[in-house]
C-alpha cells in the first residue's frame, strides 16, 4: 500500500536551496490522507483499551452497612437476663470471725441460720427480705428480719446489702458456682465494722 506519492525528480524549489522546515512541510504535504486514518485508529484503540481496563473495579455508591446502636433499654436488658440467674432463695448460715478487733469477743464464731430471698422487679433491679435464725447463738441484737436495699451483680460476684431494724447494715459477698455461694459478710452500725465473717449459702429454688 502506497501512502505516500512518490517524490518527483524535479527539484523541491528552483529558486534557493531547501530549508529543514520546507522539506518537511513538502513531504509532509505529499503524505496520503490514510496516515491520519491509521494515527486517528491507533488513538482510539488506545483509549478503549484504557477504558475497558479501568471498567474493570466497579465501585459501589451505597453506603456500608453499620451495626445497629444498642440502646440504654437493651443494655437493661441484658443486665435484667444476668440479675435473673441470681433471683430466688439463698439459705445457708455465716459464722462469725474471732478476730482481735471483733466488736463484741463473745460473738466469737456465732453461727446463725440466714436466709435471702431476692425478687426481680419489673425493671429487672433486684430486692428483697432476710431472715436470720438461731444457730449457735442469737442473731446480732437480735435482727431477725431485715430488708434487701441494694444488689449488685458483676459477673458471677454478688453483693447484697440488707438493712436491719435497729439500722444495722450487713454487706453478704460470694460468687456463684452452680448455684452455690462461699463468700462473706461484714456487718457495720454507725459506719464503724462491728462483725465480719464467712458465709455460705445455696440457691434452694
Amino acid at each position: 500500500m502506497r501512502i505516500c506519492q512518490p517524490f518527483s525528480s524535479r527539484p523541491l524549489t528552483t529558486m534557493s536551496q531547501p530549508t529543514p522546515s520546507s522539506l518537511v512541510a513538502e513531504i509532509l504535504g505529499r503524505c496520503n490522507r490514510r496516515v491520519a486514518a491509521i494515527i486517528l485508529g491507533i488513538a482510539l484503540s488506545a483509549l478503549s483499551f484504557g477504558c475497558a481496563s479501568g471498567g474493570s473495579e466497579s465501585y459501589s455508591t451505597t453506603p456500608p452497612e453499620h451495626p445497629a446502636a444498642v440502646t440504654p433499654d437493651q443494655h437493661a436488658g441484658s443486665g435484667a437476663d444476668a440479675k435473673s440467674g441470681f433471683a430466688g432463695v439463698w439459705q445457708g448460715t455465716s459464722l462469725a470471725s474471732c478476730a482481735a478487733f471483733t466488736y463484741l469477743p463473745s460473738r466469737c464464731d456465732a453461727e446463725q441460720i440466714v436466709t435471702i430471698t431476692l425478687l426481680q422487679g419489673p425493671n429487672g433491679k433486684l430486692t428483697g427480705r432476710y431472715t436470720c435464725a438461731y444457730g449457735n447463738m442469737d442473731c446480732y441484737h437480735v435482727n431477725e428480719t431485715g430488708k434487701v436495699i441494694d444488689v449488685t451483680i458483676t459477673g458471677a460476684r454478688m453483693s447484697v446489702r440488707v438493712m436491719m431494724p435497729d439500722a444495722t447494715s450487713c454487706i453478704y459477698t460470694g460468687i456463684d458456682v452452680n448455684q452455690a455461694i462461699n463468700g462473706g459478710y461484714t456487718c457495720y452500725q454507725g459506719g464503724g465494722l462491728i462483725e465480719q465473717g464467712s458465709w455460705r449459702a445455696r440457691r434452694s429454688y
